[in-house]
């Protein structure tokens, strides 16, 4: 049977813009072209291929899994079950670092459980005199955010370890930005949508989503340099609860960025340094 890409598209029972990355990653070609070409016929090797995303995708497994990658920052980035899938509200933290950055010369930048590399590398992409390190405790993101860095062509340190314990105390950063696992054990979503596919341990801390986040804020004073800033993401309804630990562990200038949803999404401030 013939199947042309305006026949898939009538009967697929996906979203059509699923469908149709679908079809511009079995086809190698972008989405104008295929809304240009639809009469076009797949060959026998192309139908197979198409129908085993296809089921997969049905089943639920995310579309990034499937295809490998996924857009961050205008830029596209490899991803596999190894890592989260980049979203937007991440958007918000790397615009917010680089806003931060802007005045800093030769600024020194770490992101804590760097996953695929997207707050690493961005910020890298941007800021080319800036001398950014990641770090993760899971080998197999470090190495999926290695390759990303190499084919997007960007110098970055990586190390494997969990949170502050790959960094000598001497060691001093402009700026500390994380993605934490914010995700309570509870929380319904973790069996919803994407999540079920996503590797658990970067999603939740297996207890009330806040033991990562209070282990960071508490550290990072150890780290910063006088006036370095501190930003995380988190949780919708967290941010009160992060200014509250910003404030109680001493750091200034705390405050909140929302999404484009008017939800507050990333909490940070500064640390000028202990009083001794």
């Amino acid at each position: 049977m013939n199947l042309s890409i305006k026949i898939i598209l009538e009967n697929a029972c996906l979203p059509r813009l699923e469908t149709y990355i679908i079809l511009g990653y079995i086809l190698k070609k972008p989405k104008v072209w295929l809304i240009a070409h639809q009469e076009t016929v797949l060959s026998t090797e192309q139908i197979r291929e198409y129908n085993s995303v296809y089921q997969k995708r049905l089943k639920g497994i995310p579309i990034a899994y499937l295809i490998g990658y996924r857009e961050f920052m205008n830029y596209t980035f490899h991803v596999n079950s190894n890592v989260l899938i980049p979203r937007p509200e991440t958007e918000i933290l790397v615009k917010k670092s680089l806003d931060i950055l802007n005045k800093i010369e030769i600024p020194k930048v770490v992101d804590l459980g760097t996953g695929s590399g997207i707050i690493a590398i961005s910020i890298a992409l941007s800021r080319s005199d800036a001398f950014v390190s990641g770090s993760d405790i899971n080998s197999y993101a470090l190495t999926v955010a290695k390759n990303n860095a190499k084919r997007l062509g960007v110098n970055l340190r990586l190390l494997k370890g969990n949170w502050f314990t790959v960094f000598k105390k001497k060691e001093k950063f402009d700026l500390i930005v994380s993605n934490p696992p914010y995700v309570s054990r509870l929380d319904p979503h973790l069996e919803q949508g994407d999540l079920r596919f996503e590797p658990r341990d970067a999603l939740t801390d297996n207890a009330d989503g806040l033991s990562h986040i209070r282990c960071i804020i508490f550290n990072a004073r150890f780290y910063l340099k006088p006036g370095g800033c501190l930003w995380m993401e988190h949780g919708w309804n967290q941010s009160k609860i992060l200014r509250n630990l910003y404030k109680k562990y001493g750091y200034n200038n705390i405050s909140s960025e929302c999404d484009l949803s008017g939800i507050e999404r990333i909490s940070g401030g500064s640390f000028e340094g202990f009083e001794y």
